[in-house]
């Protein structure tokens, strides 16, 4: 397997922070089946699986995907995931750090019905803003097309009987233009149209030029050139495809716009935003309409072609389409994905937000049938939550907490949420709650509540629960921690065994500020009966609060006992850490913590027990390919061992027991005469690794949680190997050395 790594810089997002070093393979195949563990059980002891079997209801219904995790801004496109001539759905979250889910196609003809399948998702590689599925060499399998700064990569579909599998065919696709080769040009915001613009069987490229003003056309010569579509070879054909131009200001269309001298050159002028386009056949004439939304608007325009192949002339154009039916109308930037839902062989439409934070994140996924033909297609809105109705989904930056609401002996959950979007800038915070009924063994839950507690009423920006008895008379008293830091005591004023009833006892609890996304745990840390806080926030630290007061009347310095607990510290180099810090005890009572991250990793920690102001010790950790997880555990079925549960910034939740999943392990051979050193481990900056008993030539690859190597080389092995790690995130990998088909494997931990 042949590998390369590329980094492909920064990006940094109003909410949230977002930062990642990319690292990109030639060769994306998946180690792991379900990307949530290591490659081989020596290397790790944080060992889950998915708890997918736990039921959940909703208005009287079983949720067929409830653990699928919620969308906010998603984007979708087909593929054969797993090989049996079905289309199954490929669903990217839009972000700079973009999160792939994967559904497979359960349904029969003219049915629509999916299953989460997340063992699929991490067989893609690391994509950033946009990602399409089309196939462009005519082998009936959908390749990537996905951003790359000012541009487009692709990632050719080399799938056989061993799986999903992809190869880097193009780091920058290029173009022949006027100005000599330049690179086929897509803004970071927008989404391009990828279709056979003029019917000669290769795929071609319609994008906005870096103005936005006028739509370029880039044509595809691999049939002119090769006589097939293998190539992607493409010449800038028109600066001013269909004679119209969008406006700079708003999203007006002047039609039969003459485009000026200067259309095939660079422009001058003020940049429009962002658009998406799709560019569709809507009357069976062989020529493309196009679908345009733009970032500041809630609407869908048509532009209808009544040119010819070669001149396309949009000469219509519709405001609000589907004029037949319920027009696009969400909030901002809706984008569209003409794809066959149903399986009756007609595509049909699906429109959601493509802008991260400033769009609905609640029922936004906009599903049209097409009740006309593939030819002419006639949409007709059906609802308004396609996935989203068999998922449970809070709207954005979900938290959830198990907590025994109604006294049973059962836990519960309780959600709460960075909010449900109402406006831009404007969020409604609440608290979800769902009640377990199902037995001490096998937990089932129902949705009871949206607004548990009507905590809506306070308008607190954000609400992230946490419960604890603080006055010890028996129950469970509720603090909400929010976005600006603070914390809120809500005292359960019920009787022992009565279900819970919360009144709001102090605001800004204690004078506790700590920055930023409070998130908190309510538990007795120092072991001296009364209980403590621990507190995460957005800069990627925990905070401890030790209990000065008593167990009656619990008090808190304003100030945190601890600012640097364990030695913490989840954030990148930049931007947001969005710590969220879970602790509990392993099997014989000692203290483990758990603390995820905003870029989707949990990570475990012991060396806790009388070393509260010390360093903690790292001893694994997880990816869960979840943007800002907050993470929170509990035994529900009776095992004795700790499930978990993470909230997703998407809204939804996915929840995780102990146990090993079957993978496809790494070979490994390591006879007594070779042996594999690595120092220091853990490392910071840079790593070594010694090689003896080896060859003068050895590969040195290393792997991260998700079963891609994100480094590989040949070196000599005469002399230690020296790596750089400044750009690995903190975490657990493998390294293996390769030589004499003998495969040698260790960990490597990353602080």
């Amino acid at each position: 397997m042949l590998n390369y790594s590329n980094s492909y810089g920064n990006a940094n997002f109003s909410k949230p922070h977002l930062k990642m070093n990319l690292h990109k393979t030639h060769t994306f195949s998946l180690l792991l089946p379900i990307a949530l563990l290591f490659c081989s059980q020596s290397f790790g002891q944080m060992s889950f699986i998915p708890y997918d079997s736990v039921k959940v209801k909703a208005g009287g219904q079983y949720l067929d995907n409830a653990w699928a995790g919620g969308f906010n801004s998603p984007q979708f496109s087909v593929i054969d995931l797993d090989g049996d001539g079905k289309k199954d759905l490929f669903c990217m979250e839009r972000n700079w750090d973009a999160m792939i889910k994967t559904f497979l196609n359960k349904g029969g003809s003219g049915e629509t019905k999916y299953e989460y399948a997340p063992y699929y998702s991490h067989k893609f590689p690391i994509m950033h803003n946009w990602a399409l599925l089309v196939d462009y060499n005519c082998d009936g399998k959908e390749d990537i097309f996905t951003s790359v700064p000012a541009g487009i990569a692709v990632y050719k579909n080399i799938s056989s009987e061993d799986g999903l599998q992809f190869s880097l065919e193009s780091k920058l696709l290029r173009t022949q233009t006027p100005n000599g080769m330049e690179t086929v040009y897509v803004s970071p915001p927008d989404i391009p149209a990828l279709s056979d613009i003029d019917g000669d069987g290769d795929l071609d490229i319609l994008s906005y030029g870096i103005l936005g003003k006028y739509v370029k056309y880039y044509k595809n010569l691999s049939i002119e050139n090769y006589g097939n579509c293998d190539n992607l070879e493409f010449n800038l054909e028109s600066g001013c495809w269909g004679h119209f131009s969008e406006s700079s200001q708003d999203n007006s269309i002047t039609l039969s716009d003459t485009c000026g001298p200067t259309s095939l050159s660079r422009p001058i002028g003020t940049r429009h935003a962002g658009s998406a386009l799709l560019a569709i056949d809507l009357n069976d004439n062989g020529l493309k309409d196009i679908l345009i939304s733009d970032i500041s608007f809630n609407n869908m325009v048509m532009l209808s072609n009544g040119g010819s192949i070669a001149d396309a002339n949009m000469t219509e154009v519709e405001y609000n389409y589907p004029l037949n039916t319920h027009a696009v109308d969400l909030n901002v930037f809706p984008a569209a994905y003409f794809i066959d839902i149903d399986n009756d062989d007609t595509k049909d439409l699906l429109i959601s937000p493509n802008n991260p934070n400033t769009s609905e994140n609640y029922d936004n996924i906009w599903l049209y049938r097409n009740t006309g033909s593939q030819s002419v297609p006639v949409f007709d809105f059906a609802r308004d939550n396609f996935l989203q109705n068999q998922m449970i989904d809070v709207g954005e930056g979900s938290r959830p907490v198990f907590f025994d609401a109604n006294s049973d002996g059962l836990q519960d959950i309780v959600i709460g949420n960075y909010g449900y979007f109402v406006e831009s800038s404007v969020f409604d915070s609440k608290l979800a709650l769902l009640i377990n009924i199902g037995s001490p063994s096998m937990p089932e839950y129902e949705l009871q509540s949206r607004d548990f507690s009507n905590l809506s009423i306070f308008n607190f920006n954000g609400a992230y629960p946490c419960f604890g008895d603080m006055d010890n008379d028996g129950d469970e008293d509720m603090i909400i921690g929010d976005e600006d830091g603070k914390l809120h005591y809500f005292l359960n004023n019920s009787n022992a065994g009565e279900e819970a009833n919360f009144v709001l006892s102090q605001a800004n609890f204690m004078g506790i500020d700590i920055g930023e996304t409070a998130v908190a745990q309510i538990i007795d840390i120092n072991r001296d009966g009364k209980p403590d806080l621990l507190v995460g926030e957005m800069s990627g630290t925990v905070n401890y609060f030790e209990n000065i007061g008593s167990q009656e009347n619990a008090f808190f310095d304003s100030n945190p006992t601890n600012d640097f607990f364990g030695q913490i510290d989840v954030m990148p180099e930049c931007c947001g850490g969005y710590a969220s810090a879970f602790m509990t005890t392993d099997s014989v009572g000692e203290f483990l913590l758990y603390v995820s991250s905003e870029s989707g990793w949990i990570y475990e920690y012991n060396n806790i027990e009388g070393n509260l102001s010390g360093s903690f010790g790292l001893i694994d950790s997880l990816f869960v390919n979840a943007l800002n997880p907050n993470i929170h555990g509990a035994d529900i079925n009776n095992d004795g061992k700790t499930e978990l549960i993470y909230g997703e910034y998407s809204g939804g939740l996915s929840i995780l027991k102990p146990g090993i999943p079957q993978w496809i392990n790494i070979e490994e051979k390591q006879p007594l005469s070779h042996k594999i050193s690595i120092f220091p481990n853990p490392a910071t900056a840079e790593t070594n690794i010694r090689i003896e008993g080896g060859k003068k030539n050895v590969e040195i690859l290393i792997i991260n949680t998700l079963g891609q190597t994100i480094f590989s080389g040949i070196f000599e092995s005469s002399n230690p190997i020296k790596i750089n790690t400044r750009d690995f995130k903190p975490g657990i990998y493998i390294i293996q050395s390769k030589f004499d088909k003998i495969t040698l494997s260790d960990k490597l931990i990353i602080k």
